[in-house]
């Protein structure tokens, strides 16, 4: 009877274990493949991912991995960029892991190949997505304005890195590339918006050229930048130009006015152009682009300030006067950049003619002045000065993004610094308690030597108590019978 139970048990063992031994690999590739062949897609990844580490099936999962998650990045086109680049990338990683066993299969290199190539492309799109919620929604001459401050911001700056320790350089100039970067940006947002402002498809085509070429440029100084390269200051130096010539196209007519004062001044105190443009002829553009957006600029503000009370009003006289001004300015700059091109160069000395061309500079500021005193004021206190307050905010926060960035790096350099000190500090203490040790360990050692003297002592009491004790008996017991007088 016992035999029969113990058999029972045994074989009740025997079939628990074969109910719970681990699938082997062989079994999971085929359970994976049975799952892939039914249209499981999602199942088969789940069980044949973790079969891609193993040595027997490594090289056949990640094939089979690879080319299910390529189908589903196919597939996730039409759900949006980052889905699709996702199973890609995925895709693309599996496919690579499979050629390195064998880098010389045919059939492995093309799936490699055909998962890399696609992936510029949609990087490119999701970076451009990516832009566009950020930037789609702001105003192309605040953008382009923006962008003329702080790539003439880095011009100055640049030249002033490079004289600093190695460490402060590495820092700024790491500052500044990042700043290019968002300026890139940028160019994506303003393609964009030419896009969609201009009806003539030959003419997009064209600026969308200009744009590339512009960005092209502004990743170069990018580049150099994040190199230190000296060759970034050129390169900065082509990206404001850039930004200059596109800025022109969208400025409005109060920004025109203020950067045609600002270069006639210039011109009229002889500052050398470090943009490497000539300051009558920057003056003498500014000011057309004033006369040719005016009318229309005028225009509509008349219809806001209709719907808007708050808006100064902007009467005929004044936009008659203004027209007439600027028509005026325009001749004599005009008569100012032939002049100066015939003559190839500016009188810096003496001369009736230095004078005269210092009396007409003067006129036109004057003119310039007058102007921009005719446009309506808002309540900030500018000439319509709506998208220069947009440029300025934008600087503002960029500013405080780098503001921002800076705050966690001094922070996380406190935090380090602090982490530094007390680990100093832990050494101090701990070098302390070694130098204490040896005097705790004497006075152990002391204590020890009293305890064995007090021993020894107590040892020798008993000894000699022992020795008492035995004299005593030894008196007292009678003498043997050998050793009796008899």
């Amino acid at each position: 009877m016992l035999a029969a139970v113990f058999v029972a048990s045994a074989a009740g063992s025997v079939l628990c274990a074969e109910e719970t031994a681990p699938e082997t690999d062989g079994e999971i590739w085929n359970r994976g493949v049975d799952l892939y062949r039914a249209g499981n897609h999602t199942n088969a990844l789940a069980v044949l991912k973790p079969l891609i580490l193993s040595k027997t099936h490594g090289v056949r999962a990640s094939e089979l991995v690879g080319a299910i998650e390529f189908a589903e990045g196919l597939k996730r086109g039409g759900e949006g960029v980052g889905k699709s680049l996702a199973s890609l990338e995925s895709a693309a990683s599996d496919f690579q892991l499979a050629l390195r066993s064998n880098p010389a299969d045919p059939r492995m290199n093309r799936n490699f190949t055909r998962a890399v190539d696609r992936l510029p492309e949609l990087r490119e799109q999701a970076h451009v997505e990516k832009v566009m919620k950020e930037l789609g929604q702001q105003d192309t001459g605040a953008l382009l304005g923006a962008g003329v401050k702080d790539v003439r911001a880095m011009l100055k700056e640049f030249p002033t890195a490079l004289t600093n320790d190695a460490r402060r350089t590495v820092a700024m100039c790491d500052a500044m590339a990042k700043r290019a970067e968002r300026l890139n940006d940028t160019w994506i947002a303003v393609k964009a918006g030419v896009a969609q402002s201009v009806t003539n498809e030959q003419q997009a085509m064209t600026i969308s050229a200009q744009v590339e070429e512009a960005r092209a440029a502004t990743g170069s100084a990018v580049v150099a930048l994040s190199d230190i390269d000296p060759a970034a200051q050129e390169h900065l130096r082509k990206a404001e130009a850039s930004f200059t010539r596109f800025w022109k196209l969208v400025i409005l007519p109060p920004a025109a006015c203020d950067e045609s004062m600002l270069s006639q001044t210039n011109e009229l105190l002889r500052i050398e152009n470090e943009y490497g443009r000539d300051w009558q002829q920057e003056a003498l553009e500014f000011t057309q682009m004033f006369r040719a957006k005016f009318p229309m600029w005028a225009q509509a503000y008349e219809q806001q300030a209709q719907a808007d009370t708050n808006k100064p009003p902007f009467t005929k006289e004044a936009q008659a006067e203004i027209s007439a001004l600027a028509t005026e300015v325009e001749k004599i700059q005009l008569e100012l950049a032939k002049d100066k091109a015939d003559s190839g160069k500016v009188e810096r000395k003496g001369g009736g003619k230095a004078a005269e061309r210092a009396a007409k500079q003067f006129e036109a500021l004057k003119k310039l002045a007058r102007i921009k005193e005719l446009l309506p004021k808002d309540k900030n206190g500018g000439g319509g000065q709506s998208q220069q307050n947009q440029q300025n905010q934008n600087q503002q926060q960029n500013q405080e993004k780098d503001q921002d960035k800076n705050k966690d790096k001094n922070e996380d350099e406190k935090q380090r610094q602090d982490q530094q000190n007390q680990d100093q500090q832990e050494k101090q203490d701990e070098k302390k308690e070694q130098e204490e040790q040896p005097s705790a360990a004497e006075e152990q050692e002391n204590k020890n030597d009293d305890q064995v003297e007090d021993i020894l002592r107590r040892a020798q009491e008993r000894s000699d108590q022992h020795d008492a004790d035995k004299k005593a008996r030894m008196k007292k017991a009678p003498l043997p019978a050998n050793e009796r007088d008899w």
